[in-house]
């Protein structure tokens, strides 16, 4: 285990914008991590735990503490369960699963990121969400310097939320692996209206997963080709009064039902807000998907996204009445 003094924050997340980092270190294995929390401890460092760093918007001043990055990338199968090390490309955990014939979480493909970072997020998409399929995870409770166990009704799964989030959480445990209960040999769920005509009639796990893969290349940015964090807004939920309201208020707004409330696209609220493919200096609203800001020039920094990010909420709040809010997390600030 070597423990760097040159890396930066822009070389490590997919927006490519952050300031240096005063140590940094990858682990892999319990002997490690317990070796690095030491050496922060000992040296009164404070403690960020990063995976593919694709939800971040990190601020260019110095990151005065240690940056960790776990690395194990193990996966195994046990009956309907897959455990997969928090290194683990989450979109590598999908592949296998749909290799494997495990029907569960087929819709969450393409989306960046590691396995570790993906309880965090609860991260959903084509009408799945991660809480719909976790059962545990480990992770190291840097505090107390010991390893836990955290089930599904551990992690206070919300939209886009999770007990990881919040402030008693956030930041205080390395998550080492997690363990899914899917189905083996069960059938793909389909029900996304910008998937219909994409595939067949009963199709399989690697047809739905092809589909969505090909539906986020078109409408989404690459983050290999130009610098973003997928979704930067959540999409707002709102009552049944909201929702009628702007029903009558903007014909054709999209509006998907969620639990008892409803859920507003802010795609939609920001393209009619007139953000869509629209600049702001060295950054951008995608001209794909109003909902991804990106690194336009390169050389953007997190000052100029937080400029254009309250420009556009307050130009929907003006237009909508609905105040979005951020997905990504703020870092460094």
């Amino acid at each position: 285990m070597k423990i760097l003094q040159n890396k930066y924050f822009k070389n490590l997340t997919t927006f490519r914008i952050g300031g240096k980092i005063k140590y940094y270190a990858e682990v892999k294995g319990k002997k490690e991590i317990e070796e690095i929390v030491c050496f922060a401890k000992s040296n009164h460092l404070k403690v960020f735990i990063i995976g593919g760093g694709s939800d971040f918007l990190v601020s260019d001043k110095l990151y005065d503490g240690l940056v960790i990055k776990f690395t194990g990338t193990g996966v195994s199968i046990s009956g309907d369960s897959i455990t997969a090390e928090a290194g683990m490309s989450w979109d590598k955990l999908v592949e296998y699963s749909v290799k494997n014939n495990f029907q569960g979480i087929e819709c969450l493909s393409g989306i960046p990121g590691t396995v570790g970072a993906a309880p965090i997020q609860n991260i959903g998409a084509y009408g799945q969400e991660l809480k719909d399929t976790f059962e545990s995870l480990n992770a190291f409770d840097i505090t107390k310097e010991n390893f836990v166990k955290f089930n599904k009704e551990d992690c206070g799964f919300g939209y886009r939320e999770s007990i990881f989030k919040q402030k008693s959480h956030w930041q205080k445990y390395l998550i080492t692996d997690i363990t899914l209960r899917l189905h083996k040999n069960g059938k793909p769920t389909v029900n996304y209206e910008s998937l219909n005509g994409r595939v067949k009639e009963n199709p399989s796990l690697l047809d739905v997963r092809n589909a969505i893969l090909a539906v986020r290349k078109e409408r989404l940015e690459d983050p290999n080709i130009v610098g973003n964090a997928g979704s930067f807004f959540k999409n707002p939920i709102v009552d049944k009064n909201k929702k009628e309201q702007l029903e009558k208020d903007f014909p054709g707004i999209k509006i998907f039902p969620f639990g008892e409330k409803y859920k507003v696209f802010s795609g939609f609220l920001i393209e009619n807000a007139g953000w869509k493919g629209k600049n702001l200096g060295s950054v951008g609203v995608s001209p794909k998907h109003a909902l991804i800001i990106i690194n336009k020039s390169g050389n953007a920094k997190a000052s100029d996204v937080i400029k254009l990010s309250n420009k556009i909420v307050e130009d929907v709040d003006k237009m909508f009445g609905l105040r979005l809010e951020p997905e990504v997390q703020m870092i460094n600030f």
